[in-house]
C-alpha cells in the first residue's frame, strides 16, 4: 500500500454539479488498496460561494468515499477577470500547501492543472517530502487563457510560463486528457515518452436506467439539450440563434442546463427575443444528469470559433454517449468532430453559425429513427473506447508505476 496526496482545486462528487474525474480517479486508487489524501477548496466551481458549515475556517479535515479529504479556504466569487481568478487560484495554493503538510508523509502526488499555482505548488511539496510526482493537464494553461483573451498581461504570461515549465520539469509522470493537450505539451518539448493519454469517460455507475427528468416542455417536444457550464468556452448565444431560426417548428425546445457567468446574459436575451422555445434549468448534481439527458431528443455541443476548440473532447460529450443521445457538435475541426465521425455519434456543423445548427436539429427531428440509431451508436462506440472504470485502471496504473 502507497500513500498518495491528490491535489487538485475543484473535486466534485456525483451529488454535485460538475465533472467527477477526480472522485472517480481517487476512489480507484483507494478500491487499489492505497491510503489516499485529497486537498481540494470547499469553494465549489460552479457556486463559488463558502458553504456555511465552512464559514470562518480555512482548512477542514472531512473523511468521504474512504478518502481523507482536506477542504480549505480560496477566495469565492470570482469571475472571469485575471484579478479575481489570480486570486482564487494563489489563495488556494497556499492553503493547500499548508493543509498538504498536516497529511501523512506521500509516497505520491499527484496534481491537477489547472489550477497552475496549486500544481506548482504541489510539486515542490513534492520534492520537499520526497515524493514522485504526477501532473495531470486537463487545460494547457495559460495558451488557452491567451487564446481567449482572458489573459494579455506579458507578466502574468512570463511568470505563467515559468510555473508551466516548472511543473512539467517536475513531473515524473504527465497524464493528458486529450490528444490536443498532448501535442502542445509536446511542442513545449515536453518528452513523449513522459506522457499518458487518459481521456475522460462514460460513467456507467452513475444514473443507471434513468426515469426522464420533468422538463417544463409539451410531451410530444423534440428536445435539443445542452447540459454544463454556460461560460467562456460554450458559444450558447448559437444556440439562441438556432432557437430563434426554429419558431417554425412548434414541436422544438431547447433545453439548456446549468449555471456560470454567461447564464445571467442569456437568460435576459431570451427573454428579449420573446424566445418561448428555449427552457433554462438551473444546474443539477451529476447523479441527476443521465435523468434530464433521458429527456433529450439530441444533445449540443456548441463552441466558439477559435482554434484552441478544435482539440476539445470535453466531459459533457461523454454524458451524451453514455445516454445514448445523438450529438450536434457545432465547434472547429478536430478531436470532437473526429470522434463523431468515427462512432456515428451524430453530425459536426461549423461553429457560431445557428443556421446550420438550426438546419441539423430540424433534420434529426424529422428522422426520429435516424436519431435513435445514432445514439445507440454512440454509446456503444464510447463502451469499447471510454468506459470509465477502465480509464480509472490506467491512472492507478500510472501512479503505482512511480509507487
Amino acid at each position: 500500500m502507497s500513500t498518495i496526496a491528490y491535489v487538485s482545486q475543484y473535486f466534485v462528487s456525483a451529488d454535485q454539479p460538475g465533472g467527477v474525474r477526480h472522485w472517480q480517479h481517487t476512489r480507484a486508487l483507494a478500491r487499489a488498496g492505497h491510503r489516499v489524501s485529497v486537498i481540494t477548496s470547499y469553494v465549489q466551481h460552479k457556486e463559488r460561494t463558502i458553504p456555511e458549515r465552512y464559514a470562518g475556517r480555512r482548512v477542514v479535515h472531512e473523511v468521504e468515499d474512504g478518502l481523507d479529504v482536506w477542504r480549505t479556504y480560496s477566495t469565492p466569487g470570482y469571475g472571469r477577470d485575471l484579478r479575481s481568478r489570480v486570486a482564487s487560484y494563489g489563495t488556494f495554493a497556499w492553503w493547500s500547501a499548508i493543509a498538504s503538510a498536516r497529511t501523512p508523509r506521500p509516497d505520491v502526488v499527484v496534481a491537477s492543472s489547472p489550477s497552475l499555482p496549486s500544481a506548482a505548488a504541489a510539486a515542490a511539496m513534492a520534492a520537499a517530502r520526497g515524493a514522485r510526482f504526477v501532473l495531470e493537464v486537463r487545460d494547457l494553461w495559460p495558451d488557452s487563457a491567451i487564446a481567449m483573451g482572458l489573459v494579455n498581461d506579458a507578466r502574468t504570461i512570463a511568470v505563467a510560463r515559468r510555473l508551466e515549465a516548472y511543473c512539467y520539469r517536475r513531473a515524473d509522470r504527465i497524464v493528458a486528457l486529450t490528444e490536443g493537450i498532448r501535442d502542445g505539451m509536446i511542442e513545449l518539448g515536453v518528452s513523449p515518452a513522459k506522457i499518458t493519454l487518459i481521456t475522460n469517460g462514460v460513467d456507467l455507475e452513475i444514473g443507471a436506467d434513468p426515469v426522464p427528468a420533468a422538463a417544463p416542455v409539451p410531451d410530444d417536444a423534440f428536445v435539443a439539450m445542452y447540459v454544463g457550464a454556460h461560460g467562456t468556452y460554450s458559444s450558447l448565444e448559437t444556440v439562441l440563434d438556432a432557437a430563434d431560426r426554429l419558431r417554425d417548428l412548434p414541436r422544438a425546445r431547447v433545453v439548456l442546463v446549468g449555471g456560470g457567468d454567461r447564464k445571467p446574459a442569456l437568460v435576459e436575451e431570451a427573454a428579449a427575443r420573446g424566445l418561448d422555445n428555449v427552457v433554462f434549468i438551473d444546474p443539477v448534481p451529476k447523479r441527476e444528469v443521465t435523468a434530464w439527458l433521458a429527456r433529450a431528443d439530441v444533445c449540443l455541443l456548441p463552441y466558439q470559433d477559435n482554434p484552441l476548440f478544435a482539440g476539445a473532447l470535453p466531459n459533457k460529450a461523454f454524458d451524451y454517449l453514455g445516454a445514448a443521445r445523438p450529438i450536434i457538435a457545432a465547434a472547429p475541426a478536430g478531436e470532437l468532430t473526429r470522434m463523431v465521425e468515427r462512432a456515428g455519434c451524430g453530425v459536426a456543423v461549423p461553429p457560431e453559425d445557428g443556421a446550420a445548427l438550426a438546419e441539423a436539429i430540424r433534420r434529426l427531428a424529422v428522422d426520429p429513427e435516424g436519431a435513435r440509431r445514432m445514439g445507440a451508436a454512440g454509446r456503444a462506440y464510447a463502451l469499447e473506447h471510454y468506459d470509465r472504470a477502465a480509464l480509472a485502471a490506467r491512472f492507478v496504473a500510472v501512479v503505482e508505476s512511480l509507487a
